[in-house]
Order: C-alpha cells, then sequence, then structure tokens
C-alpha cells in the first residue's frame, strides 16, 4: 500500500511540473515576437515566437503523450559544443542528453547551412521517416533557442506536413522529470 501511495504522490508530481510548464510556456507566449519572413539569422538564444507557419507547437505534455502514441521522428538541433579557442588539449565537451530516440543534427537550425548540410538533412529525413512523408517529426533544441524554429521550418519546406515544434526544449522536458539519454551528434563537419 505504501508503495501505491508514492507512486501516485510521485505521479502528482510530475503532473504538476508538466502543468506548471504549460501554464509558464502559455503566458510566454503572449508577447513573443512574430515569424521571421525567412530563416532567422541572428542570435539564436532569445525570444522565439509562439508559431510556425505549416506546423505545430507542441508542449511537454502533449509530446510525452505522442511519444508513447505515434513514436515521432524526433530530431535534436542544440548547436554542437566548440573547442575554445587556444585550448588544444585537455578539453572534452560535456556529455550531450536528448529526448531517448532522438537523433541529433546540430547545425540543421543555423540560419544559414551548407549545400552538404542540405543535402544530409535531406537524405537522412528520408531514412529516418521510411520515405513516408506523413510521418510526424518533432524538431526540439534548448528553450528559447531560435535553431529549433529553423529547422522545423526547414522540414517544412521538404515538404514534411505533420511537424511539430517542441520550443519548450530539453530543459523541460527534464524539469518534467523525464528519462534523457546521452548521444554522440552526426551530420557534416562533425568531429
Amino acid at each position: 500500500m505504501k508503495r501505491k501511495a508514492a507512486a501516485t504522490g510521485t505521479m502528482a508530481l510530475c503532473v504538476s511540473a508538466l502543468l506548471f510548464a504549460s501554464a509558464a510556456t502559455a503566458s510566454a507566449q503572449d508577447d513573443a515576437p512574430p515569424e521571421p519572413a525567412g530563416y532567422w539569422q541572428g542570435a539564436m538564444n532569445g525570444r522565439v515566437p509562439a508559431t510556425i507557419s505549416g506546423g505545430t507547437v507542441i508542449v511537454t505534455k502533449d509530446l510525452a503523450e505522442l511519444i508513447a502514441t505515434e513514436k515521432p521522428v524526433l530530431v535534436d538541433v542544440v548547436p554542437a559544443p566548440r573547442r575554445p579557442p587556444g585550448q588544444t588539449t585537455g578539453w572534452l565537451p560535456l556529455p550531450h542528453r536528448n529526448i531517448p530516440g532522438s537523433v541529433w543534427i546540430p547545425g540543421l537550425g543555423s540560419g544559414v547551412i551548407s549545400t552538404e548540410m542540405k543535402n544530409y538533412a535531406h537524405r537522412r529525413l528520408e531514412e529516418l521517416t521510411g520515405h513516408d512523408s506523413a510521418k510526424l517529426i518533432v524538431v526540439y533544441c534548448r528553450a528559447n533557442c531560435r535553431a529549433s524554429w529553423n529547422a522545423a521550418k526547414r522540414v517544412i519546406v521538404e515538404g514534411y506536413p505533420r511537424v511539430y515544434w517542441y520550443p519548450d526544449g530539453i530543459e523541460a522536458w527534464q524539469d518534467a522529470g523525464l528519462s534523457t539519454k546521452v548521444v554522440s551528434p552526426e551530420g557534416p563537419g562533425v568531429e
């Protein structure tokens, strides 16, 4: 009986965290900047739009349910850490954690991407979706990261009609007590 009560208490805490995160997101969206006409090319950290044309904005609670029921393609676009200038030895990046099942493609959310990255993303999305353009795709980064908006827009432009953008990012996922996994980056320019 104690174990059931503890599990119920833990579930209540997780639900409370998800509801708090959803309420915080809703109030932050009230004064969100408009969507840019093209890809955002300024600083990647800052207030993000509340919408994405052609796609759907998703919050933590709904994303957790979606992952459990639909098994979407999850694309993490957090920029890769860079070796500090002048540091030739003794530097290692911190382990990168993301939502389990995600692929980490740093650079996909940059304001301008190379032809090599465009081609890589095109091929990789085809592989991840099994060449099914109707497959649901979720794109995310960190909280208040315009890279995820850019990358989600790129996926929409690629012709995928079911694109979800998760602007709350990996921090909201972790704050809700949901699991993460350490992953390695992939794509052009990855060391």
